[in-house]
């Protein structure tokens, strides 16, 4: 995912091939459809020579490539080779970010571990001399991770300045280099929820510093993802229950990387406008050989029918046999705000 170059630029995969505009049964024909239809949540996408990799939440990070965006794309494994020895042995992956870095690919992930909850995670990094190859964790302690979960100390241990954050996990790593400097972006988990960065080594597997709280939200924001532009610096965030048709991508505009007390925000994807369900877990990846940024996302299908709103989709998985296909989209920048002018 150019998640790290964008300053220029729980589920098990459920992967078969798709031909190029194929989308589930039912589908609108004014609707997206899916570019790679088996679950392939929070997907984080690299170019890879003239194509794509891309990873997914599940276990030991589904990994699937592509010569095309609209597909057909392939399974290509797990990118992790072992959870890593400070995470107990049960649990998915969720919403990793993948980056080239100093000769090697990097992924960061987010793993359960013990003491901060029955859904606490908490941060690593692992890595390979391959993008296909097997991503091996690095070091025997998180990269980020609370003081009180049950995990060797982490590089940042996530200073609480008050009481009014939740004792839980952190999720959501996304990686942001800008002239040579590499920050990590997380999210700490729950309501309310904050969006944090941290600064790392150059080699991009340690702290290299404390980290700073960028804000906070009463509600859900996560998925963070900074692209550099001309008007400033634009995260992309999802917002809400992903669980929901109501989860969407939204964006936030600032001058500057650590204040965002200012900053603009506005819309990007939600149900009414795209007629997809929950569209989020929003990545951006640079176009092979191109300076254009393509937008890759999740967002549900439920079997034989719309996915209903006001239910939890999770819940009712077995019921409605619902999911999160990944889809692509073509993004503009007018007056520095991101737009979607075309779907894959």
């Amino acid at each position: 995912m150019l998640r790290s170059v964008v300053a220029l630029l729980g589920l098990a995969l459920a992967l078969t091939p798709v031909i190029a505009g194929a989308g589930p049964a039912g589908a609108a024909p004014d609707r997206p459809r899916p570019v790679l239809a088996g679950d392939f949540a929070d997907p984080a996408v690299a170019v890879l020579g003239s194509g794509y990799v891309g990873f997914s939440t599940g276990s030991l990070v589904p990994r699937a490539v592509s010569d095309r965006p609209r597909g057909a794309w392939r399974a290509a494994g797990r990118g992790l080779v072992r959870l890593p020895s400070w995470s107990h042995k049960d649990g998915d992956i969720w919403a990793s970010d993948v980056a080239r870095v100093d000769g090697w690919w990097l992924l960061y992930f987010a793993a359960p571990v013990r003491g901060i909850g029955e859904y606490g995670r908490c941060i690593g990094v692992a890595r390979s001399r391959s993008a296909l190859g097997g991503f091996v964790p690095v070091g025997g302690r998180p990269l980020v991770c609370p003081s009180y979960a049950t995990a060797p100390a982490a590089g940042d241990t996530v200073p609480q300045p008050d009481r009014s954050l939740p004792r839980a996990g952190v999720i959501d790593p996304s990686l942001f280099v800008e002239d040579g400097r590499l920050h990590l972006l997380y999210k700490t988990d729950r309501i309310p929820s904050s969006i944090r960065v941290v600064p790392l080594s150059r080699s991009g597997i340690r702290a290299a510093g404390p980290s700073a709280e960028l804000f906070r939200h009463d509600g859900v924001l996560e998925n963070p993802v900074v692209v550099r532009r001309p008007e400033g610096y634009v995260m992309l965030l999802s917002q809400g229950d992903f669980g929901r048709c109501s989860y969407r991508t939204v964006w936030r505009r600032s001058a500057t990387l650590l204040d965002w007390s200012a900053a603009e925000s506005g819309v990007l994807l939600d149900r009414a406008t795209t007629g997809l369900c929950g569209p989020g877990g929003a990545d951006v990846s640079a176009v092979p050989r191109g300076s254009r940024l393509r937008l890759f996302l999740h967002a549900w299908t439920c079997e034989r029918r719309r996915c209903p709103a006001g239910v939890d989709l999770v819940e009712k998985r077995p019921r409605l046999g619902s999911r999160r296909p990944m889809y692509a989209a073509e993004l503009a920048w007018p007056d520095g705000v991101p737009t979607v002018t075309a779907w894959r």
